[in-house]
């Protein structure tokens, strides 16, 4: 048996692909399609790339790692602290794998800083403080010829100023190319990185992943979608070369991975999520205002006026990271807490806290009266319509319906969808109006619609596969020749594997291994400079 390989590419999405592969960017990609099955890869609620990228390395839902979004705590949070490795509350593929006697190599997987010691080697991915020669600490060594200090060492090595995570600001980067030439770079370092992990340890077991394609589709979605009006346009076809050669430095990278794996092995290719295009900002808070469920002290309503509003921008540009970040936090000082009954979560998790009294430090709703506030909020933003008179609300997801088992506290109460996600949820105050259009820029935002290919000796060769990012672990554990530890939410995508594969080497299950210590994440690794260099690159992303 050969060798398993996740190889992640983040934000993907068959139809921006597609293109890809059609004008031959990305062969590798296009041939393990076609000797494996293929489909769609549900992504999680909320669908973001902390608690996707969790439960695709863990198996379960948000409910039970608890990680819900890049920061933990909301508006009400004295400081809402960055999310890190130590707060995964359930085990991952390392731990899975290291239980049975196998080595695993984790390359660039968001949120794996501090990186765990595993009986291989990890090397962190986005949440990761410091580039260059200021990186430490971002890489786990162990059973190889070295410690984790050498590694680091090597890695720097092979690549000169190492960039953990491409910079992206959504509010600028689409105005020309400059994005492309970042990612080109740092595709050409991901390259060199993971055949030098792979030349110096090839362990069996690799899950690696990729953040080019969301840091490209976040700030050109337009002009990659050939169903979008802006597909065609002078600023598109000025930048589509560019943007392809991106997308052909990854399938680099996908077949380098691929021939790691193997004639014999296994290769899963999936990601987080999906993407749509970007057609308005919805303003939680501002409807939950209107609705009379939120509450504003009497000075802050002056800052609903249009010349306060329009000093926004000019502040996110002008004040420094520092206070940038201290004056998201003051905005919401501005809350009358004892008269708020619901308030917006942090936008990555896309949903309405309750303020649910013994729950949140101001706390007003009595326990007893949650369902009834989850019933009436439900069905006010069912009966939610754009300035045109239109229906906006798909659906409304409860929290008990999308986070399930032992849960950890920290998801929102209701996840709204509208408009098929390209209506977005933020957590801003001091708008008038609910609704921002934002259609006029070609940027992109997130959908659960992602990507899955199941390759190598036992695939089956079949479209149409219907899978959740939940299936990841448990499937290349499987194509890896393990056990899958019993009570995952996800499952071995069985309709991926050719029926004499299975009937060859069925399905095996084991006891799962302890779960991290649950005293790991009390103490944050990060320090005031480092947590503000973080914040300021998910800030251009539009994720805070």
């Amino acid at each position: 048996m050969g060798n398993a390989v996740v190889i992640g590419l983040d934000g993907a999405a068959w139809h921006l692909l597609d293109p890809m592969i059609a004008a031959g960017a990305m062969p590798r990609l296009e041939r393990l399609r076609e000797r494996g099955a293929w489909g769609r890869l549900a992504s999680t609620v909320p669908t973001y790339t902390p608690p996707a990228w969790t439960s695709a390395a863990t198996g379960v839902n948000p409910g039970r790692h608890g990680i819900y979004g890049f920061t933990e705590g909301h508006a009400q949070a004295p400081e809402q602290r960055l999310m890190h490795s130590g707060l995964m509350r359930a085990p991952a593929i390392w731990d899975m794998a290291n239980a049975q006697g196998v080595r695993v190599g984790v390359y660039n997987l968001p949120l794996t800083y501090p990186p765990r010691p595993v009986d291989g080697w990890m090397v962190s991915g986005m949440m990761t403080p410091g580039y260059g020669e200021h990186l430490h600490g971002f890489a786990s060594w162990s059973g190889g010829t070295g410690s984790s200090d050498d590694l680091e060492a090597r890695i720097l090595s092979w690549a000169p100023g190492y960039v953990v995570d491409v910079s992206a600001d959504y509010e600028q980067d689409w105005r020309d190319a400059a994005l492309c030439e970042r990612t080109l770079a740092s595709l050409r370092q991901r390259y060199d990185v993971l055949r030098g992990l792979l030349e110096t340890d090839p362990v069996p077991l690799v899950f690696a992943v990729l953040e080019a394609p969301d840091r490209l589709q976040h700030v050109y979605y337009r002009y990659m979608d050939p169903s979008d009006p802006m597909y065609g346009s002078a600023a598109a076809r000025a930048l589509q070369e560019r943007i392809a050669e991106c997308f052909a430095a990854m399938d680099r990278i996908v077949g380098l991975l691929a021939d790691h794996a193997g004639d014999d092995g296994g290769v899963v290719v999936c990601s987080d999520h999906g993407f749509t295009a970007w057609e308005v900002s919805v303003h939680t808070n501002t409807l939950l205002q209107r609705w009379g469920y939120l509450r504003l002290k009497p000075g802050a309503r002056l800052l609903q006026s249009r010349v306060a509003r329009a000093a926004v921008p000019l502040g996110r540009r002008l004040l420094s990271r520092r206070l940038a970040r201290r004056a998201k936090g003051a905005t919401f000082a501005a809350i009358d807490w004892s008269a708020t009954r619901a308030f917006a979560s942090p936008i990555p998790l896309q949903g309405v806290f309750v303020n649910l009294r013994g729950r949140e430090p101001f706390g007003t709703v009595a326990p007893e009266e949650l369902e009834a506030v989850k019933d009436e909020l439900a069905g006010r933003f069912e009966r939610l319509t754009d300035p045109v008179g239109t229906p906006v609300t798909d659906r409304v997801w409860r929290s008990e319906e999308v986070f399930t088992g032992d849960v950890v506290p920290g998801g929102p109460d209701l996840l709204p969808v509208l408009r098929d996600h390209r209506y977005e949820l933020d957590d801003e105050l001091f708008h008038r109006d609910p609704f921002t259009d934002v259609s006029d820029l070609p940027r992109g935002v997130h959908h659960p619609d992602g990507i899955v290919v199941v390759a190598g000796a036992d695939a089956a060769t079949r479209p149409g596969l219907d899978a959740s990012v939940m299936d990841v672990t448990p499937t290349v554990l499987h194509l890896a020749g393990l056990a899958v530890p019993e009570g995952l939410d996800g499952r071995v995508i069985e309709e991926a594997l050719a029926p004499e594969a299975l009937t060859r080497r069925p399905v095996r299950t084991t006891s799962p291994p302890a779960p991290p210590g649950s005293d790991r994440g009390d103490d944050s690794p990060y320090s005031r400079e480092e947590e503000a260099m973080i914040e300021e690159s998910l800030r251009g992303l539009g994720y805070l």
